[in-house]
Order: C-alpha cells, then sequence, then structure tokens
C-alpha cells in the first residue's frame, strides 16, 4: 500500500575523474586509467536502467531481470579489469579497482539481499522499519569508504604517472547517480515520520476491532503523541527542490490523526462503555422473572442509549474510515508524483 524506494549507495561507482588520454593502448597511462573509468561507466548506466525501474513502478520481474544483468555486468568488468596487466609494474590501482568490483557486487547481491529479507518484515513495526533502513544506510556508508579509499589510489596512480585527471564537471550519468541518492536521501526521514503515525494507527485500529477499551486509551495517546512530534518534524523540513508535496501530504494525514486521537476516538470508547455497562444490566435484568416499573424504565434507557450508541460509532467509523483512506490514498500519489518527477528515468 504504502511505498517504499531503496536508494542504493552503490550510485558512488563514477567517483572517477575523466582522463586526458590520446594512446590507444595500455603503455600509455591515460589509456590504462580510462579502461578502468569505462568499465564503471557501463557499470553505472547499468545500475541506473534497475533503479530507473524499481523506483518507477515497473514490474517485480523486469526489476529483477535488471538486477541479474547489473550483477553479470559488474563480475565482466571485474574479469576486465583483472586482466589487464600492470603498468610498468605498477598493480596498485588496478587491483584496488578489482577490490572495489569484489565489493560492489557483494554490495548488491549479498548484503542488499539480506535488506530485501528485512523489508519484507519491516512493515511490521516501526523498529523494524527504522532498523531496515539503519542496516541500508549502512550498506551505503561502506560502498561510500570504499569508494573514497579507490579515489585515493586513483590519484596517486595518476600522479605517479603523470596523468592529468579533468575535475569539477560531471556527466550526465554522474548527475543522474547524484539524483538518485539525493532523492532518497530526502524521502526516507519523511516516510518514517509517516510510517510511525500510521503504524501506530493501525495498532489502534486493532483495538477498536477488538473492543479492547484500555488498549484504545493507551494506543489513542501514542498516536496523539506520535503524530504531533511528527507535524513538529516536518515544520523544520525543508522543500526539495522547491517541491514540497511530501511533506504537504504527510501534514494533512498526520493532522488527521490528531483530529482523530482528540475528537474521534473517545465518542468509540464512550460507546463501548456504554454497552458494557447495557451487558452487565442486561444480565442482571434477565436474572428476575419480575421487574418494577424503575427497572423496566432502566433497562429502557439502556436499550435507547445503546442504540443511539451504535449510530453514533457507525457514523464515526465510516467517517475516519472513508477520511483516512482518501489521505492514504493521497499520500501515495504524492509519493509517486514525487519519484516520477525527481528519479531519473534511465532505460
Amino acid at each position: 500500500m504504502n511505498k517504499l524506494y531503496i536508494s542504493s549507495g552503490l550510485t558512488l561507482v563514477l567517483f572517477f575523474a575523466a582522463i586526458n588520454a590520446m594512446a590507444q593502448d595500455f603503455e600509455n597511462a591515460g589509456t590504462y586509467m580510462s579502461f578502468i573509468s569505462t568499465q564503471h561507466q557501463i557499470i553505472a548506466k547499468r545500475f541506473l536502467a534497475y533503479n530507473s525501474a524499481s523506483s518507477h513502478g515497473k514490474n517485480e520481474k523486469k526489476v529483477t531481470a535488471l538486477k541479474e544483468k547489473l550483477l553479470d555486468e559488474i563480475q565482466e568488468s571485474k574479469m576486465n579489469i583483472s586482466g589487464m596487466p600492470s603498468f610498468k609494474n605498477d598493480k596498485s590501482y588496478r587491483d584496488s579497482a578489482v577490490s572495489f568490483m569484489k565489493l560492489y557486487y557483494n554490495a548488491l547481491n549479498e548484503d542488499y539481499s539480506k535488506i530485501v529479507n528485512m523489508q519484507e518484515i519491516s512493515e511490521q513495526s516501526y523498529d523494524l522499519m527504522e532498523a531496515y533502513l539503519l542496516a541500508k544506510e549502512m550498506v551505503d556508508k561502506k560502498m561510500d569508504e570504499a569508494s573514497a579509499a579507490l579515489h585515493v589510489e586513483e590519484t596517486k596512480f595518476a600522479a605517479a604517472h603523470n596523468v592529468s585527471l579533468i575535475t569539477g564537471g560531471k556527466d550526465d550519468v554522474e548527475n543522474m547517480m547524484g539524483q538518485v541518492a539525493e532523492t532518497g536521501n530526502y524521502y526516507h526521514p519523511v516516510y518514517l515520520i509517516f510510517f510511525k503515525s500510521y503504524k501506530q494507527d493501525a495498532y489502534l485500529l486493532d483495538a477498536i476491532e477488538k473492543k479492547n477499551i484500555n488498549g484504545i486509551e493507551q494506543n489513542r495517546n501514542t498516536l496523539f503523541q506520535y503524530a504531533k512530534n511528527g507535524l513538529i518534524k516536518l515544520d523544520t523540513t525543508k522543500s526539495f527542490k522547491g517541491d514540497n508535496s511530501l511533506v504537504i501530504s504527510c501534514k494533512h494525514l498526520l493532522e488527521f490523526y490528531v483530529m482523530e486521537a482528540t475528537d474521534k476516538i473517545p465518542t468509540v470508547s464512550d460507546y463501548f462503555l456504554k454497552q458494557e455497562a447495557f451487558g452487565k444490566m442486561q444480565k442482571e435484568f434477565d436474572k428476575k422473572s419480575d421487574h418494577t416499573k424503575e427497572e423496566v424504565d432502566a433497562f429502557n434507557k439502556g436499550v435507547k442509549d445503546v442504540n443511539n450508541g451504535v449510530k453514533t460509532f457507525n457514523a464515526t467509523n465510516a467517517s475516519l474510515n472513508q477520511t483516512r483512506n482518501d489521505l492514504i490514498n493521497n499520500w501515495n500519489a504524492a509519493v509517486n508524483a514525487f519519484f516520477d518527477q525527481h528519479m531519473p528515468t534511465y532505460n
């Protein structure tokens, strides 16, 4: 129902400067480095195709196929680089690039597979969702550190062999890779604000379904606190490149949760209390065959109160359900529109 986009630390593959090189063989240091850089460009493009499909609503079969192609491309590039000779007995840059490829492959194939497994259970609770996103961030950080280390080796190799690195400019692919990380980094904190109250509301609805009055009150109070705290966080969340749609949509939903918890749910609890009290009254009433006028009047009043309570309860529930569904649908639509606008599309 609610969309969770998985951004990837693998976007850091393009941490390689362009190189001035004219020679056409590995006797030239510039060409030697360009070959390695080209392998990373190939993988970066394959990653963008995979990411584009996964974040723009493509079917799971296509996304899986693109991931497999990406893994195959990483393996092929790793073999291409490992098959290169050392450059004038200097194999440092080549071997560092191969090690990075191995880490890259393992991150996508093993680490992210574990994360995907975590994703399958992440929506069971806020803590699991938070742990899932933290695990993803840790993998991203590992890839970031590996990419930075490889960049150091690249710079050292270039300096040792008199290669001029072109810095400061970014090509289209590198810009897209940056957009992938930037978009995901903005979305995830807003999503967690949404999810914390959304999940708490689900616990509240479960307590209502079970007619658990204590559970209703506990979850109602917790929902109020989560939603209020979420609204405070959203007040300090800036727009993303002028787009404030996620924050606005999330605010509307959290404002509904505050209203629900403070204004509407107390009437639900009141109905269940009246229903419970009437149940006890009816048991006592049924124990006796003869009743006084006062007892009959009290019983009839109880029936009337419960019947009126049912009407109020049903009307309140119907109104809450409709508004809740509309706001969640609006949130999902805002998320889809956000990714359609800001997440790069690459075929």
